[in-house]
Protein backbone atom coordinates (compact mmCIF):
# COMPACT_ATOMS: atom_id res chain seq x y z
CA UNK A 1 0.00 0.00 0.00
CA UNK A 2 3.03 2.28 -0.29
CA UNK A 3 1.54 4.37 -3.12
CA UNK A 4 -2.06 4.43 -1.89
CA UNK A 5 -3.80 7.76 -1.22
CA UNK A 6 -1.31 9.64 -3.44
CA UNK A 7 -3.01 11.73 -6.10
CA UNK A 8 0.03 11.47 -8.40
CA UNK A 9 2.91 9.12 -8.86
CA UNK A 10 5.02 12.29 -8.65
CA UNK A 11 4.13 12.81 -4.97
CA UNK A 12 4.82 9.19 -4.05
CA UNK A 13 7.79 8.79 -1.70
CA UNK A 14 10.05 6.80 -4.00
CA UNK A 15 12.63 5.74 -1.44
CA UNK A 16 12.28 2.17 -0.24
CA UNK A 17 13.81 0.22 2.61
CA UNK A 18 13.74 -2.99 0.57
CA UNK A 19 14.66 -4.08 -2.93
CA UNK A 20 12.42 -3.73 -5.95
CA UNK A 21 12.39 -7.52 -6.20
CA UNK A 22 10.98 -7.80 -2.67
CA UNK A 23 8.46 -5.08 -3.45
CA UNK A 24 7.30 -6.85 -6.60
CA UNK A 25 6.99 -10.17 -4.76
CA UNK A 26 5.02 -8.52 -1.95
CA UNK A 27 2.57 -6.85 -4.36
CA UNK A 28 2.19 -10.08 -6.33
CA UNK A 29 1.49 -12.07 -3.16
CA UNK A 30 -1.10 -9.54 -1.99
CA UNK A 31 -2.90 -9.59 -5.36
CA UNK A 32 -2.86 -13.39 -5.49
CA UNK A 33 -4.03 -13.75 -1.88
CA UNK A 34 -6.91 -11.30 -2.29
CA UNK A 35 -7.97 -12.99 -5.52
CA UNK A 36 -7.85 -16.34 -3.72
CA UNK A 37 -10.01 -14.98 -0.89
CA UNK A 38 -12.50 -13.64 -3.41
CA UNK A 39 -12.57 -16.92 -5.37
CA UNK A 40 -13.03 -19.12 -2.30
CA UNK A 41 -15.51 -16.70 -0.77
CA UNK A 42 -15.86 -15.54 2.80
CA UNK A 43 -19.40 -16.70 3.51
CA UNK A 44 -18.23 -20.07 4.82
CA UNK A 45 -15.21 -18.69 6.67
CA UNK A 46 -15.01 -18.49 10.42
CA UNK A 47 -16.56 -15.15 11.40
CA UNK A 48 -13.71 -14.33 13.78
CA UNK A 49 -11.12 -15.01 11.06
CA UNK A 50 -13.06 -12.93 8.57
CA UNK A 51 -13.35 -10.02 11.02
CA UNK A 52 -9.64 -10.24 11.81
CA UNK A 53 -8.73 -10.10 8.12
CA UNK A 54 -10.92 -7.10 7.40
CA UNK A 55 -9.84 -5.27 10.54
CA UNK A 56 -6.22 -5.69 9.48
CA UNK A 57 -6.95 -4.34 6.00
CA UNK A 58 -8.96 -1.37 7.29
CA UNK A 59 -6.33 -0.51 9.91
CA UNK A 60 -3.67 -0.48 7.20
CA UNK A 61 -5.77 1.77 4.96
CA UNK A 62 -6.51 4.20 7.78
CA UNK A 63 -2.82 4.38 8.64
CA UNK A 64 -1.90 5.15 5.02
CA UNK A 65 -4.72 7.68 4.74
CA UNK A 66 -3.42 9.76 7.64
CA UNK A 67 -1.40 12.81 6.60
CA UNK A 68 1.05 12.40 9.47
CA UNK A 69 2.15 9.00 8.13
CA UNK A 70 3.42 10.49 4.86
CA UNK A 71 6.78 12.20 4.69
CA UNK A 72 7.03 15.40 2.68
CA UNK A 73 7.80 14.69 -0.93
CA UNK A 74 8.99 16.63 -3.94
CA UNK A 75 6.72 16.86 -6.96
CA UNK A 76 8.55 16.26 -10.23
CA UNK A 77 7.64 17.47 -13.70
CA UNK A 78 7.29 13.87 -14.82
CA UNK A 79 6.89 10.69 -12.84
CA UNK A 80 10.11 8.79 -12.16
CA UNK A 81 8.29 5.65 -11.03
CA UNK A 82 8.80 2.99 -13.68
CA UNK A 83 5.56 1.88 -15.42
CA UNK A 84 6.12 -1.72 -14.31
CA UNK A 85 6.40 -0.60 -10.71
CA UNK A 86 3.29 1.55 -11.12
CA UNK A 87 1.43 -1.47 -12.44
CA UNK A 88 2.19 -3.81 -9.55
CA UNK A 89 1.19 -1.13 -7.03
CA UNK A 90 -2.01 -0.44 -8.98
CA UNK A 91 -3.02 -4.09 -9.23
CA UNK A 92 -2.39 -4.81 -5.56
CA UNK A 93 -4.43 -1.74 -4.53
CA UNK A 94 -7.25 -2.83 -6.82
CA UNK A 95 -7.26 -6.37 -5.44
CA UNK A 96 -8.03 -4.92 -1.99
CA UNK A 97 -10.63 -2.47 -3.29
CA UNK A 98 -12.33 -5.17 -5.30
CA UNK A 99 -13.03 -7.45 -2.35
CA UNK A 100 -13.85 -4.62 0.07
CA UNK A 101 -16.49 -3.17 -2.25
CA UNK A 102 -18.20 -6.54 -2.54
CA UNK A 103 -17.86 -7.69 1.07
CA UNK A 104 -18.59 -4.49 3.06
CA UNK A 105 -21.96 -3.44 1.66
CA UNK A 106 -23.50 -3.42 5.13
CA UNK A 107 -20.72 -1.38 6.75
CA UNK A 108 -21.57 2.23 5.91
CA UNK A 109 -18.89 3.94 7.98
CA UNK A 110 -16.10 2.42 5.88
CA UNK A 111 -17.19 3.90 2.53
CA UNK A 112 -15.72 7.41 2.96
CA UNK A 113 -12.31 5.80 3.49
CA UNK A 114 -12.80 3.53 0.48
CA UNK A 115 -13.88 6.53 -1.61
CA UNK A 116 -10.63 8.45 -1.06
CA UNK A 117 -8.68 5.23 -1.59
CA UNK A 118 -10.47 4.60 -4.90
CA UNK A 119 -10.36 8.23 -6.10
CA UNK A 120 -6.59 8.41 -5.58
CA UNK A 121 -6.22 5.17 -7.52
CA UNK A 122 -8.26 6.52 -10.45
CA UNK A 123 -5.81 9.41 -10.88
CA UNK A 124 -2.86 7.03 -11.12
CA UNK A 125 -4.38 4.54 -13.56
CA UNK A 126 -2.74 4.27 -16.97
CA UNK A 127 -3.60 2.81 -20.35
CA UNK A 128 -4.51 -0.82 -19.84
CA UNK A 129 -6.32 -0.24 -16.54
CA UNK A 130 -9.65 0.76 -18.12
CA UNK A 131 -11.46 -2.21 -16.54
CA UNK A 132 -10.31 -1.09 -13.09
CA UNK A 133 -11.60 2.41 -13.79
CA UNK A 134 -14.91 0.99 -14.98
CA UNK A 135 -15.21 -1.14 -11.85
CA UNK A 136 -14.66 1.91 -9.62
CA UNK A 137 -17.16 4.06 -11.51
CA UNK A 138 -19.79 1.33 -11.20
CA UNK A 139 -19.63 1.39 -7.39
CA UNK A 140 -22.43 3.75 -6.40
CA UNK A 141 -21.46 3.58 -2.74
CA UNK A 142 -18.10 5.17 -3.52
CA UNK A 143 -19.85 8.22 -4.95
CA UNK A 144 -22.49 8.65 -2.30
CA UNK A 145 -22.31 11.82 -0.23
CA UNK A 146 -22.42 11.01 3.46
CA UNK A 147 -22.13 14.54 4.86
CA UNK A 148 -25.12 16.64 5.90
CA UNK A 149 -25.60 18.18 2.44
CA UNK A 150 -28.76 16.97 0.76
CA UNK A 151 -27.60 15.17 -2.38
CA UNK A 152 -30.13 14.11 -4.98
CA UNK A 153 -28.81 12.22 -7.98
CA UNK A 154 -30.75 12.18 -11.23
CA UNK A 155 -30.91 8.82 -13.07
CA UNK A 156 -28.18 8.44 -15.66
CA UNK A 157 -26.53 11.80 -14.92
CA UNK A 158 -24.38 11.06 -11.87
CA UNK A 159 -20.65 11.72 -12.01
CA UNK A 160 -19.70 8.06 -12.24
CA UNK A 161 -22.21 7.47 -15.05
CA UNK A 162 -20.63 10.35 -16.96
CA UNK A 163 -17.17 8.80 -16.77
CA UNK A 164 -18.49 5.35 -17.64
CA UNK A 165 -19.99 6.84 -20.74
CA UNK A 166 -16.57 8.31 -21.60
CA UNK A 167 -15.10 4.81 -21.45
CA UNK A 168 -17.46 3.79 -24.25
CA UNK A 169 -17.60 6.96 -26.32
CA UNK A 170 -15.28 5.80 -29.14
CA UNK A 171 -14.60 2.48 -30.84
CA UNK A 172 -10.94 2.59 -29.79
CA UNK A 173 -12.01 3.02 -26.19
CA UNK A 174 -14.47 0.14 -26.35
CA UNK A 175 -11.78 -2.16 -27.74
CA UNK A 176 -9.34 -1.00 -25.09
CA UNK A 177 -11.89 -1.65 -22.34
CA UNK A 178 -12.55 -5.15 -23.66
CA UNK A 179 -8.83 -5.82 -23.76
CA UNK A 180 -8.40 -4.55 -20.19
CA UNK A 181 -11.41 -6.57 -19.00
CA UNK A 182 -9.83 -9.75 -20.35
CA UNK A 183 -6.84 -9.07 -18.11
CA UNK A 184 -8.55 -7.99 -14.89
CA UNK A 185 -12.11 -9.34 -15.07
CA UNK A 186 -14.66 -10.94 -17.39
CA UNK A 187 -18.13 -10.08 -18.70
CA UNK A 188 -17.97 -6.45 -17.72
CA UNK A 189 -21.32 -4.79 -18.41
CA UNK A 190 -21.73 -1.74 -20.61
CA UNK A 191 -24.62 0.63 -21.20
CA UNK A 192 -23.84 4.08 -19.81
CA UNK A 193 -24.41 6.56 -22.67
CA UNK A 194 -26.08 9.72 -21.49
CA UNK A 195 -23.74 12.72 -21.37
CA UNK A 196 -20.21 13.76 -22.35
CA UNK A 197 -17.28 15.85 -21.21
CA UNK A 198 -16.08 17.70 -24.29
CA UNK A 199 -12.60 17.77 -22.78
CA UNK A 200 -11.17 16.57 -19.48
CA UNK A 201 -8.39 19.16 -19.74
CA UNK A 202 -5.79 16.73 -18.47
CA UNK A 203 -2.73 14.81 -19.58
CA UNK A 204 -4.92 12.40 -21.52
CA UNK A 205 -5.36 15.10 -24.19
CA UNK A 206 -1.84 14.32 -25.39
CA UNK A 207 -2.43 10.57 -25.66
CA UNK A 208 -3.47 9.02 -28.97
CA UNK A 209 -3.95 10.76 -32.29
CA UNK A 210 -3.82 14.49 -32.96
CA UNK A 211 -7.48 14.84 -33.82
CA UNK A 212 -9.06 13.72 -30.58
CA UNK A 213 -8.83 11.81 -27.35
CA UNK A 214 -8.21 8.26 -28.44
CA UNK A 215 -7.98 6.66 -25.01
CA UNK A 216 -9.73 7.36 -21.73
CA UNK A 217 -6.75 6.96 -19.41
CA UNK A 218 -4.77 8.47 -17.80
CA UNK A 219 -7.09 10.99 -16.16
CA UNK A 220 -4.51 12.56 -13.88
CA UNK A 221 -4.51 13.21 -10.15
CA UNK A 222 -6.96 16.11 -10.29
CA UNK A 223 -9.50 14.29 -12.46
CA UNK A 224 -12.44 15.26 -10.25
CA UNK A 225 -11.44 18.93 -10.04
CA UNK A 226 -10.97 18.91 -13.82
CA UNK A 227 -14.70 18.33 -14.23
CA UNK A 228 -15.26 21.87 -12.89
CA UNK A 229 -13.03 23.42 -15.55
CA UNK A 230 -14.34 21.35 -18.46
CA UNK A 231 -17.09 21.85 -20.98
CA UNK A 232 -20.05 19.53 -20.45
CA UNK A 233 -22.31 18.86 -23.41
CA UNK A 234 -25.04 16.46 -24.45
CA UNK A 235 -24.19 13.69 -26.90
CA UNK A 236 -27.58 13.18 -28.48
CA UNK A 237 -25.84 12.30 -31.73
CA UNK A 238 -24.16 9.34 -30.02
CA UNK A 239 -26.96 7.74 -28.10
CA UNK A 240 -30.73 7.39 -28.38
CA UNK A 241 -30.84 7.78 -24.59
CA UNK A 242 -29.05 11.12 -24.63
CA UNK A 243 -30.73 14.23 -23.35
CA UNK A 244 -33.00 16.14 -25.68
CA UNK A 245 -34.35 19.61 -25.13
CA UNK A 246 -32.55 22.53 -23.47
CA UNK A 247 -34.29 22.11 -20.10
CA UNK A 248 -33.14 18.51 -19.79
CA UNK A 249 -29.59 19.41 -20.82
CA UNK A 250 -29.44 22.18 -18.24
CA UNK A 251 -30.77 19.85 -15.54
CA UNK A 252 -28.19 17.19 -16.39
CA UNK A 253 -25.37 19.73 -16.44
CA UNK A 254 -26.47 21.10 -13.07
CA UNK A 255 -26.59 17.61 -11.58
CA UNK A 256 -23.01 16.86 -12.64
CA UNK A 257 -21.65 20.04 -11.04
CA UNK A 258 -23.86 19.51 -7.98
CA UNK A 259 -22.60 15.97 -7.46
CA UNK A 260 -18.94 16.89 -8.04
CA UNK A 261 -19.00 19.76 -5.55
CA UNK A 262 -20.75 17.58 -2.98
CA UNK A 263 -17.99 14.98 -3.25
CA UNK A 264 -15.25 17.60 -3.05
CA UNK A 265 -16.74 19.10 0.11
CA UNK A 266 -16.80 15.64 1.65
CA UNK A 267 -13.18 15.04 0.64
CA UNK A 268 -11.86 18.43 1.76
CA UNK A 269 -13.60 18.95 5.08
CA UNK A 270 -13.52 17.03 8.39
CA UNK A 271 -14.04 14.31 9.44
CA UNK A 272 -13.06 12.70 6.12
CA UNK A 273 -9.82 14.59 5.33
CA UNK A 274 -7.04 12.32 4.07
CA UNK A 275 -3.60 12.47 2.53
CA UNK A 276 -5.22 12.17 -0.90
CA UNK A 277 -6.51 15.74 -0.88
CA UNK A 278 -3.42 17.21 0.81
CA UNK A 279 -1.19 15.69 -1.88
CA UNK A 280 -2.87 18.11 -4.33
CA UNK A 281 -1.87 21.70 -3.69
CA UNK A 282 -4.60 24.16 -2.70
CA UNK A 283 -3.77 26.64 -5.46
CA UNK A 284 -4.50 24.07 -8.16
CA UNK A 285 -7.81 23.12 -6.56
CA UNK A 286 -8.73 26.78 -6.09
CA UNK A 287 -8.16 27.53 -9.77
CA UNK A 288 -10.41 24.71 -10.94
CA UNK A 289 -13.32 25.57 -8.64
CA UNK A 290 -13.02 29.22 -9.75
CA UNK A 291 -13.95 28.04 -13.24
CA UNK A 292 -17.48 27.25 -12.05
CA UNK A 293 -18.13 31.01 -12.16
CA UNK A 294 -17.81 30.82 -15.96
CA UNK A 295 -20.56 28.22 -16.28
CA UNK A 296 -24.03 29.29 -17.49
CA UNK A 297 -25.89 31.50 -15.03
CA UNK A 298 -28.42 28.85 -14.05
CA UNK A 299 -25.53 26.89 -12.48
CA UNK A 300 -24.24 29.80 -10.42
CA UNK A 301 -27.75 30.85 -9.33
CA UNK A 302 -28.37 27.47 -7.68
CA UNK A 303 -28.33 27.96 -3.89
CA UNK A 304 -26.36 24.80 -3.20
CA UNK A 305 -23.71 25.60 -5.84
CA UNK A 306 -23.14 29.03 -4.29
CA UNK A 307 -22.92 27.65 -0.75
CA UNK A 308 -20.56 24.86 -1.80
CA UNK A 309 -18.24 27.23 -3.68
CA UNK A 310 -18.12 29.63 -0.73
CA UNK A 311 -17.26 26.79 1.63
CA UNK A 312 -14.48 25.47 -0.62
CA UNK A 313 -13.07 28.95 -1.24
CA UNK A 314 -12.85 29.69 2.47
CA UNK A 315 -11.30 26.31 3.19
CA UNK A 316 -8.68 26.50 0.44
CA UNK A 317 -7.75 30.12 1.14
CA UNK A 318 -7.26 29.38 4.83
CA UNK A 319 -10.26 31.03 6.49
CA UNK A 320 -11.19 29.30 9.74
CA UNK A 321 -8.32 26.81 9.55
CA UNK A 322 -5.92 26.32 12.44
CA UNK A 323 -2.95 26.83 10.14
CA UNK A 324 -2.65 29.39 7.37
CA UNK A 325 -2.23 28.28 3.78
CA UNK A 326 1.24 28.39 2.30
CA UNK A 327 2.53 31.44 0.45
CA UNK A 328 2.59 29.26 -2.70
CA UNK A 329 -1.22 29.34 -2.97
CA UNK A 330 -1.30 31.99 -5.70
CA UNK A 331 1.79 30.66 -7.47
CA UNK A 332 0.15 27.25 -7.75
CA UNK A 333 -3.08 28.92 -8.91
CA UNK A 334 -1.17 30.65 -11.72
CA UNK A 335 0.62 27.45 -12.76
CA UNK A 336 -2.69 25.56 -12.88
CA UNK A 337 -4.20 28.34 -15.00
CA UNK A 338 -1.30 28.16 -17.44
CA UNK A 339 -1.42 24.35 -17.67
CA UNK A 340 -5.15 24.49 -18.30
CA UNK A 341 -4.78 27.05 -21.09
CA UNK A 342 -1.79 25.25 -22.60
CA UNK A 343 -3.55 21.90 -22.77
CA UNK A 344 -6.74 23.50 -24.11
CA UNK A 345 -4.76 25.15 -26.90
CA UNK A 346 -2.88 21.93 -27.64
CA UNK A 347 -6.16 20.04 -27.91
CA UNK A 348 -7.53 22.55 -30.42
CA UNK A 349 -4.43 22.53 -32.62
CA UNK A 350 -4.61 20.60 -35.88
CA UNK A 351 -1.23 20.89 -37.49
CA UNK A 352 -0.84 19.36 -40.95
CA UNK A 353 2.14 17.12 -41.74
CA UNK A 354 3.67 19.69 -44.12
CA UNK A 355 3.63 22.35 -41.41
CA UNK A 356 5.05 20.26 -38.58
CA UNK A 357 8.69 21.36 -39.03
CA UNK A 358 7.79 25.05 -38.95
CA UNK A 359 5.42 24.50 -36.08
CA UNK A 360 8.16 22.75 -34.08
CA UNK A 361 10.55 25.64 -34.64
CA UNK A 362 7.89 28.13 -33.57
CA UNK A 363 7.07 26.03 -30.50
CA UNK A 364 10.74 26.04 -29.44
CA UNK A 365 10.96 29.80 -29.93
CA UNK A 366 7.74 30.35 -27.96
CA UNK A 367 9.05 28.09 -25.21
CA UNK A 368 12.24 30.13 -24.85
CA UNK A 369 10.33 33.40 -25.03
CA UNK A 370 7.80 32.19 -22.48
CA UNK A 371 10.53 31.32 -19.98
CA UNK A 372 11.35 34.99 -19.46
CA UNK A 373 10.00 35.79 -16.04
CA UNK A 374 8.01 38.82 -15.05
CA UNK A 375 8.94 40.76 -11.88
CA UNK A 376 6.30 38.70 -10.07
CA UNK A 377 8.16 35.46 -10.71
CA UNK A 378 5.83 33.97 -13.34
CA UNK A 379 6.75 33.50 -16.98
CA UNK A 380 5.42 35.60 -19.83
CA UNK A 381 3.16 32.75 -20.95
CA UNK A 382 1.84 32.18 -17.44
CA UNK A 383 1.03 35.87 -17.08
CA UNK A 384 -0.76 35.96 -20.44
CA UNK A 385 -2.87 32.90 -19.56
CA UNK A 386 -3.76 34.44 -16.20
CA UNK A 387 -4.67 37.83 -17.70
CA UNK A 388 -6.91 36.11 -20.27
CA UNK A 389 -8.62 34.10 -17.53
CA UNK A 390 -9.14 37.16 -15.32
CA UNK A 391 -10.56 39.06 -18.29
CA UNK A 392 -13.08 36.26 -18.89
CA UNK A 393 -14.02 36.36 -15.21
CA UNK A 394 -14.51 40.13 -15.26
CA UNK A 395 -16.63 39.98 -18.42
CA UNK A 396 -18.87 37.32 -16.87
CA UNK A 397 -19.06 39.34 -13.65
CA UNK A 398 -20.18 42.44 -15.55
CA UNK A 399 -22.70 40.47 -17.61
CA UNK A 400 -24.43 38.56 -14.80
CA UNK A 401 -22.09 37.63 -11.95
CA UNK A 402 -22.28 40.85 -9.94
CA UNK A 403 -25.62 39.85 -8.43
CA UNK A 404 -24.12 36.75 -6.79
CA UNK A 405 -22.06 37.03 -3.60
CA UNK A 406 -20.21 33.85 -4.53
CA UNK A 407 -18.88 35.35 -7.75
CA UNK A 408 -17.92 38.50 -5.84
CA UNK A 409 -15.75 36.46 -3.46
CA UNK A 410 -13.85 34.98 -6.40
CA UNK A 411 -13.35 38.37 -8.11
CA UNK A 412 -11.98 39.75 -4.84
CA UNK A 413 -9.43 36.96 -4.91
CA UNK A 414 -7.66 38.70 -7.81
CA UNK A 415 -7.15 41.84 -5.71
CA UNK A 416 -4.75 39.96 -3.46
CA UNK A 417 -1.37 41.61 -3.89
CA UNK A 418 0.45 38.29 -4.20
CA UNK A 419 -1.08 38.08 -7.68
CA UNK A 420 1.01 39.82 -10.37
CA UNK A 421 0.50 43.59 -10.22
CA UNK A 422 -0.88 43.56 -13.78
CA UNK A 423 -3.80 41.44 -12.57
CA UNK A 424 -4.73 43.80 -9.74
CA UNK A 425 -4.52 46.81 -12.05
CA UNK A 426 -6.52 45.04 -14.78
CA UNK A 427 -9.38 44.13 -12.39
CA UNK A 428 -9.58 47.65 -10.93
CA UNK A 429 -9.59 49.19 -14.40
CA UNK A 430 -12.05 46.73 -15.95
CA UNK A 431 -14.54 47.00 -13.09
CA UNK A 432 -13.96 50.68 -12.34
CA UNK A 433 -17.59 51.74 -13.02
CA UNK A 434 -19.00 49.00 -10.76
CA UNK A 435 -16.40 48.63 -8.01
CA UNK A 436 -19.11 49.28 -5.43
CA UNK A 437 -20.68 45.94 -6.45
CA UNK A 438 -17.74 44.14 -4.82
CA UNK A 439 -19.30 45.00 -1.46
CA UNK A 440 -21.37 42.19 0.08
CA UNK A 441 -24.34 43.27 2.15
CA UNK A 442 -24.27 42.23 5.82
CA UNK A 443 -20.92 40.47 5.36
CA UNK A 444 -19.54 38.68 8.39
CA UNK A 445 -16.98 40.92 10.11
CA UNK A 446 -14.45 38.12 10.57
CA UNK A 447 -14.70 37.09 6.93
CA UNK A 448 -14.23 40.71 5.81
CA UNK A 449 -11.22 41.12 8.11
CA UNK A 450 -9.66 37.93 6.71
CA UNK A 451 -10.27 38.96 3.09
CA UNK A 452 -8.67 42.38 3.62
CA UNK A 453 -5.70 41.04 5.58
CA UNK A 454 -5.02 38.51 2.81
CA UNK A 455 -5.21 41.26 0.18
CA UNK A 456 -2.70 43.59 1.85
CA UNK A 457 0.90 42.74 0.97
CA UNK A 458 2.28 43.23 4.48
CA UNK A 459 2.61 45.36 7.56
CA UNK A 460 5.08 48.18 8.13
CA UNK A 461 8.21 47.35 6.06
CA UNK A 462 10.58 48.82 8.66
CA UNK A 463 9.32 46.32 11.26
CA UNK A 464 9.09 43.22 9.09
CA UNK A 465 10.21 41.54 5.89
CA UNK A 466 7.53 43.05 3.63
CA UNK A 467 8.18 45.71 0.99
CA UNK A 468 6.34 48.77 -0.16
CA UNK A 469 3.87 48.20 -2.96
CA UNK A 470 4.79 48.94 -6.59
CA UNK A 471 3.84 52.40 -7.83
CA UNK A 472 1.51 50.96 -10.51
CA UNK A 473 -0.60 49.22 -7.85
CA UNK A 474 -0.73 52.35 -5.70
CA UNK A 475 -1.77 54.38 -8.74
CA UNK A 476 -4.53 51.88 -9.54
CA UNK A 477 -5.95 52.01 -6.02
CA UNK A 478 -5.80 55.81 -5.85
CA UNK A 479 -7.58 55.99 -9.23
CA UNK A 480 -10.35 53.76 -7.86
CA UNK A 481 -11.11 56.48 -5.28
CA UNK A 482 -11.57 59.33 -7.75
CA UNK A 483 -13.16 60.16 -11.10
CA UNK A 484 -16.22 58.07 -10.38
CA UNK A 485 -19.86 58.45 -11.41
CA UNK A 486 -20.85 56.70 -8.20
CA UNK A 487 -18.71 57.46 -5.16
CA UNK A 488 -17.57 54.54 -3.05
CA UNK A 489 -18.96 54.48 0.48
CA UNK A 490 -16.63 54.24 3.46
CA UNK A 491 -17.66 50.63 4.16
CA UNK A 492 -17.37 49.49 0.53
CA UNK A 493 -14.86 46.69 0.06
CA UNK A 494 -12.71 48.42 -2.56
CA UNK A 495 -12.74 51.66 -0.52
CA UNK A 496 -11.49 49.78 2.54
CA UNK A 497 -8.82 47.92 0.58
CA UNK A 498 -7.64 51.05 -1.22
CA UNK A 499 -7.41 53.04 2.02
CA UNK A 500 -5.51 50.18 3.69
CA UNK A 501 -2.97 49.89 0.85
CA UNK A 502 -2.44 53.66 0.53
CA UNK A 503 -2.28 54.20 4.31
CA UNK A 504 0.35 51.51 4.70
CA UNK A 505 2.56 53.06 2.05
CA UNK A 506 2.04 56.59 3.35
CA UNK A 507 3.07 55.48 6.82
CA UNK A 508 6.14 53.71 5.41
CA UNK A 509 7.18 56.68 3.26
CA UNK A 510 6.90 59.10 6.18
CA UNK A 511 9.58 57.13 8.03
CA UNK A 512 12.31 56.80 5.47
CA UNK A 513 11.61 58.04 1.94
CA UNK A 514 11.30 61.69 0.89
CA UNK A 515 10.78 60.77 -2.76
CA UNK A 516 8.10 58.32 -1.70
CA UNK A 517 6.27 61.09 0.13
CA UNK A 518 6.32 63.31 -2.93
CA UNK A 519 4.97 60.45 -5.06
CA UNK A 520 2.21 59.81 -2.51
CA UNK A 521 1.29 63.51 -2.53
CA UNK A 522 0.91 63.48 -6.32
CA UNK A 523 -0.94 60.18 -6.20
CA UNK A 524 -3.51 61.42 -3.67
CA UNK A 525 -4.06 64.71 -5.45
CA UNK A 526 -7.65 64.74 -6.63
CA UNK A 527 -9.19 62.48 -3.98
CA UNK A 528 -11.97 63.97 -1.87
CA UNK A 529 -11.14 65.68 1.42
CA UNK A 530 -12.92 62.95 3.38
CA UNK A 531 -10.97 60.20 1.59
CA UNK A 532 -7.65 61.90 2.28
CA UNK A 533 -8.69 62.36 5.90
CA UNK A 534 -9.42 58.62 6.29
CA UNK A 535 -6.07 57.65 4.72
CA UNK A 536 -4.10 59.91 7.04
CA UNK A 537 -6.07 58.83 10.13
CA UNK A 538 -5.43 55.15 9.40
CA UNK A 539 -1.73 55.91 8.81
CA UNK A 540 -1.45 57.75 12.14
CA UNK A 541 -3.25 55.04 14.09
CA UNK A 542 -1.14 52.38 12.39
CA UNK A 543 2.14 54.07 13.35
CA UNK A 544 0.84 54.78 16.85
CA UNK A 545 -0.05 51.10 17.39
CA UNK A 546 3.64 50.20 17.28
CA UNK A 547 3.21 46.56 16.16
CA UNK A 548 3.29 47.28 12.43
CA UNK A 549 1.54 44.01 11.45
CA UNK A 550 -1.06 43.40 8.77
CA UNK A 551 -3.68 42.60 11.37
CA UNK A 552 -2.90 45.85 13.17
CA UNK A 553 -3.34 47.76 9.90
CA UNK A 554 -6.76 46.22 9.22
CA UNK A 555 -7.80 46.82 12.84
CA UNK A 556 -6.92 50.52 12.46
CA UNK A 557 -8.79 50.57 9.16
CA UNK A 558 -11.95 49.20 10.80
CA UNK A 559 -11.69 51.67 13.69
CA UNK A 560 -11.55 54.63 11.32
CA UNK A 561 -13.70 53.66 8.32
CA UNK A 562 -16.30 51.34 9.79
CA UNK A 563 -17.46 53.89 12.36
CA UNK A 564 -19.37 56.78 10.75
CA UNK A 565 -18.74 59.18 13.65
CA UNK A 566 -15.02 59.14 12.85
CA UNK A 567 -15.46 60.37 9.30
CA UNK A 568 -14.61 63.93 8.28
CA UNK A 569 -18.27 64.74 7.63
CA UNK A 570 -18.99 64.22 11.33
CA UNK A 571 -16.20 66.50 12.58
CA UNK A 572 -16.38 70.12 13.73
CA UNK A 573 -16.56 72.88 11.14
CA UNK A 574 -13.02 74.02 12.03
CA UNK A 575 -11.69 70.53 11.48
CA UNK A 576 -13.37 70.35 8.11
CA UNK A 577 -11.81 73.69 7.21
CA UNK A 578 -8.37 72.41 8.22
CA UNK A 579 -8.76 69.45 5.88
CA UNK A 580 -9.61 71.31 2.68
CA UNK A 581 -7.20 69.07 0.83
CA UNK A 582 -8.28 69.97 -2.68
CA UNK A 583 -7.98 73.73 -2.20
CA UNK A 584 -4.85 73.87 -0.01
CA UNK A 585 -2.72 70.82 -0.73
CA UNK A 586 0.64 72.27 0.33
CA UNK A 587 -0.29 73.33 3.85
CA UNK A 588 -2.43 70.28 4.59
CA UNK A 589 0.24 67.92 3.31
CA UNK A 590 2.95 69.58 5.39
CA UNK A 591 0.87 69.19 8.54
CA UNK A 592 0.16 65.53 7.75
CA UNK A 593 3.83 64.73 7.17
CA UNK A 594 4.90 66.48 10.38
CA UNK A 595 2.24 64.63 12.32
CA UNK A 596 3.30 61.21 10.91
CA UNK A 597 7.00 61.84 11.51
CA UNK A 598 6.35 62.72 15.11
CA UNK A 599 4.96 59.24 15.84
Amino acid sequence: LGASFNAYWDTFNHSQAHSLEEEAIGCSFLSSFMNFVKTVGLDDCDSALKAKLFDKIIDSLEERSSVRNHSSTTTFVGSNVHPARQSWFTESEFSILNILCEETNGINNIWPLLSTYAFSLVGRLGIGHEAIAAFIFRQKKLFEVTNKIDQTEKPGQSLQALFLMELLSENDRKLQLNHSSNIFMHDFGHGYTTGSLNSLRCTADFVGNAEGERFFLPLGGIWMWNVLSSTVTSISDRSPNALTGEDEKDEGFLNIVYHTLSLLIQLETPPHESYYTTSINDGTKLYHITNVCLFPEHILSNDFIGTALDLLLKHLSGFGRSTMTESSLIKDFIKACFEHSRISKEFKKNVSKDDRTGATEKKLFDLLDGERSSPDGCSKDELKALIDFVDDMCNAYIEYGGQYATFTHFIRLFLRLDFPLQVTSAVLMKLHPILHVLTIEDEDRKALFFALSQSVSGGLPSLGSSRRDPSSVLDSFSSSLKKRDKELLRNDYVYLLAVAVLSRNLASSSQRCECGLEAMKNRLSGVNDSVFYDITQVSENFLRSGSGTKDSLVTCLFEVCMESRKGLIEQEIETKRDWKWKSDETDVWARVVDSLRSL
